[in-house]
Parts: structure tokens; sequence; C-alpha cells
């Protein structure tokens, strides 16, 4: 098991604990680790292995992944030090279409965590589980779950935030961003307790008109043509709307209207 100095008694976890004490939320599991293969699979595993019949929300936070995932099974590249890695595992009991009500959720409450430290940036949501500044990319999500009878038993979002500049691949560097260069001062342990502290804190908002219309105010492409990737190929169209099931509404050049509920979603990055 490719995980280093697993500390569940870590300052970090204890800074979580007496922070959701003082707000009267239910106190989580919570898992620190130096360097793990992925967040999101420990609480995979963990949720299989230990979290059934107790319903308790658990935490897993790491300086850094040796094999981070993105959407598509693509690598999320996580370097020691540069980042927030952090996956939050909770027992909703819903329906299963609840995985893309929570992905909107958690980019809210990323926007919404990076609002609250600074008022240099201006954070937007590129559909649908990326939050950019400038177009450039600074946090990805990635929301997995197990579902049974139609019912989503658990539910884990996966959250990385670029915090500082590191060595990435030149693929990675064309499109990203850090808090660091926009500026921004800010330890990944503490953006980490805070983006928990908030996750928590509105769960009961997941699926409402509240997010939803806060998910629309932060987009990023609402009124832009974009390139779409889709099974049925690239193409550019020009956003028109995201609907209230999220699904992304655009226009072609012959002025067709398309409805995606997955695709790949590019604009053109500014350059330095």
């Amino acid at each position: 098991m490719p995980i280093k100095n697993s500390e569940n008694a870590s300052p970090f976890s204890k800074r979580i604990q007496r922070l959701f004490a003082k707000k009267g939320l239910q106190i989580p599991n919570v898992f620190f680790y130096e360097e793990t293969d992925s967040t999101n699979t420990r609480a995979k595993l963990f949720a299989e292995n230990f979290g059934s019949g107790t319903n308790i929300p658990a935490i897993f936070f790491s300086r850094a992944q040796s094999a981070g995932r993105g959407t598509r099974e693509r690598k999320f590249e996580s370097p020691s030090g540069a980042g927030v890695y952090i996956s939050f595992l909770i027992y909703p009991n819903t329906e299963a279409k609840f995985s893309l009500s929570l992905t909107t959720y958690a980019a809210c409450c990323v926007v919404r965590t990076l609002k609250k430290i600074s008022k240099k940036i201006n954070p937007k949501i590129k559909w649908v589980n990326d939050v950019t500044v400038d177009d450039r990319k600074l946090c990805g999500i990635l929301t997995e779950g197990k579902i049974e009878d139609g019912k989503t038993k658990y539910a884990i979002v996966g959250i990385g935030i670029n915090v500082k500049d590191a060595e990435h691949s030149p693929e990675v560097l064309a499109i990203m961003t850090s808090l660091d260069k926009l500026g921004v001062k800010i330890g990944a342990d503490k953006l980490a307790l805070l983006l928990s502290e908030e996750f928590f804190s509105g769960l009961s908002d997941i699926g409402t008109d509240i997010i939803y219309e806060e998910y629309k105010s932060a987009s990023s492409v609402i009124g832009r043509e974009v390139e779409i990737t889709s099974p049925g190929g690239n193409t550019y169209e020009t956003v028109l709307d995201i609907d209230k099931d999220y699904s992304l509404l655009t226009k072609d050049f012959w002025g067709d209207i398309h409805r995606y509920i997955s695709a790949d979603v590019s604009v053109k990055t500014k350059l330095n």
C-alpha cells in the first residue's frame, strides 16, 4: 500500500475536530498523509471496508499524491507541498443523479472559500467540474461513489487546488495557475481546513436552487464559444445556458441547439 506517514492524530486532524465541534457540525473521521496514492482511492477503500453501517463522514488529506486521478481516468499531477489534495466521504442515501449535484455543490464551495480568503481573484467554474481564474485551471474536482438499488450508498468528492508553483508537465503548465502565482499567500493546511468547513456546513443546500443559481452566476462558459469534445467528435459551439439538471445548452454554427450531459469543454486560455 503506497502510503507514507499516515497520521490519524495529526495536528491537521485535531484542528478539524476542534473546528467542527465549535461549529456544531458532525465530527468526521480524519486521515492525514504526507504522501499517498490518491485520497479518493483511500476514501473508497475506507468506505468499502470500514465505513458501512456507521455513516460517519470522513476527510482524507494528503500533501502529495503519487497516483492522483482526474475525470476520464486522466492523471492529476499532485507534487509534494504544491496543493490541497483532499477527499470528502459522505453517505447521502439519495438517488443516483445526486452525484452531479454534489460535483456542482463542491465547485461552489471552492469558489466561496477562495473568495473568502482573497479579493484579488475572481474564480469561475468551467463546466462542469473545474474552477478557473482567467481561464486557467486552479482546481479540479472528481466525484465518485457506489450505487445500489438506484441509491447512492456513498459518495466521494476529491478536490485538488493548486496552491504553489511546482514542477509539472508542459501540458499541465500550459493550462494551469496557482494561488501563489495569483498573489494569494496561504498554506495548504489552512486552505484545506477552510474548505472542509465550507463543504460540511452547507450539505443541506445540495440540489437546491441556491446552488444552481450560484453555479450559473460563477460560470466561465455561458455566452462564449467553446470547443466541445464528445463521442460525436469535436465541435465549436456557443454556450447558451446551463439547465437545472446541469446539462449544457449550446448552439452550433448552423443554429442548431444541442444539450450535453457529459463532454469535455475547452476555452482559449489567456497567454502570460
